[in-house]
C-alpha cells in the first residue's frame, strides 16, 4: 500500500506549524564536504551520528553501495555540483559493514523483476544500458 497519503497528510501539518524552520540552513555545506554513501536504512541516522555531521554540514549522495560506475552518470553530475557550484572541496565515499550489495546476485534480482511483470524488452534496455 502507498504511504504517500500519510506522507501528504503529514507534511501539511508539518508546514502548516512552521516546523520545518528548525531545519532551514544555508545553500552551502558548512563544512565543505560531499559524502557519497550507500541508500541502506540503517545509515540514516547513523552515519550523521558517526562522521559528527548536523543538518547543513555536508552535501550527501546516496545510492545503493556507494558506487560510482558511470563517468557520466547521475551521480558523477552530482559531485560535479558539489565542488563546482556549491562549494565543497572534499569527497568522503563511505561504505559499511554488511551491504547488500556486496552480496547482490544480479541473475535472482533479474528474477525478481521478471516476477514483478517487466517486460524483456525494458529487461534489454536496462542491460545494454549498464544497469
Amino acid at each position: 500500500m502507498s504511504q504517500v497519503s500519510d506522507i501528504l497528510e503529514h507534511n501539511k501539518k508539518f508546514v502548516e506549524n512552521k516546523e520545518y524552520e528548525a531545519y532551514l540552513t544555508g545553500r552551502y555545506p558548512a563544512k565543505k564536504t560531499l559524502v557519497i554513501t550507500c541508500m541502506d536504512t540503517r545509515l540514516v541516522e547513523l552515519l550523521p551520528k558517526a562522521m559528527n555531521f548536523k543538518n547543513g554540514d555536508v552535501k550527501v549522495i546516496k545510492n545503493a553501495g556507494a558506487i560510482i560506475s558511470q563517468p557520466f552518470g547521475s551521480v558523477m553530475r552530482s559531485v560535479m555540483v558539489a565542488l563546482y557550484e556549491l562549494n565543497a572541496d572534499e569527497v568522503i565515499v563511505v561504505g559499511h559493514y554488511e551491504c547488500g550489495m556486496a552480496s547482490l546476485n544480479p541473475d535472482t534480482m533479474i528474477g525478481h523483476i521478471k516476477e514483478r511483470g517487466v517486460s524483456e524488452e525494458v529487461l534489454s534496455t536496462l542491460e545494454n544500458s549498464g544497469i
